[in-house]
């Protein structure tokens, strides 16, 4: 989704690679990537855990913690 959002090839990126080292990112495609990720999982993040974002990880962590337990 970073990838698309950025106009980026879509390729596997690290996730222990910093999110201000992903090509085209700024703070609006970031938001943006977000509220696709939204749309696609149906689910709401808390905007709190935006704050955290520092990693590809970590929005793979607030993506598993937005999701329904089942």
């Amino acid at each position: 989704m970073l990838c698309r959002v950025c106009e980026q090839p879509a390729v596997a990126l690290p996730g222990d690679l910093p999110l201000a080292e992903v090509p085209n990112i700024d703070s609006l495609r970031l938001l943006q990537a977000i509220a696709l990720l939204e749309e696609q999982f149906s689910i709401e993040i808390e905007v709190v855990a935006l704050e955290r974002l520092q990693r590809v990880r970590d929005i793979v962590a607030i993506i598993s913690d937005a999701l329904p337990e089942e």
